[in-house]
């Protein structure tokens, strides 16, 4: 399949709600897994503390004028992770 292909055919199954916090296409069974697996290690007091210091240094963090293009789009992309981490960690069981 050609990557324009491709594009158009992620695009509609994004449109579908098939697509997982990340943009990537996966079933509902392997979304399920991983969102198992982030509820379980962001679980608890622990897990708490490990979410807030994330958002502190990611969310929270204002970086001055003088920031660099590269800064900018690091912060950037520490924020996109922080939250597809933290939607993981708080979407609700699938009930059976």
């Amino acid at each position: 399949m050609s990557p324009g292909a491709q594009r158009i055919l992620n695009d509609l199954r994004e449109q579908q709600g098939l697509a997982g916090p990340d943009g990537l296409i996966r079933g509902e069974e392997a979304e399920e897994r991983i969102n198992i697996a982030f509820r379980g290690a962001f679980a608890g007091p622990n897990g708490k503390l490990a979410l807030d210091y994330l958002r502190s240094i990611t969310l929270n963090t204002v970086l001055p004028a003088t920031a660099t293009d590269a800064e900018l789009r690091m912060q950037e992309g520490m924020r996109r992770l922080f939250g597809i981490i933290n939607t993981r960690a708080n979407s609700t069981p699938k009930e059976s």
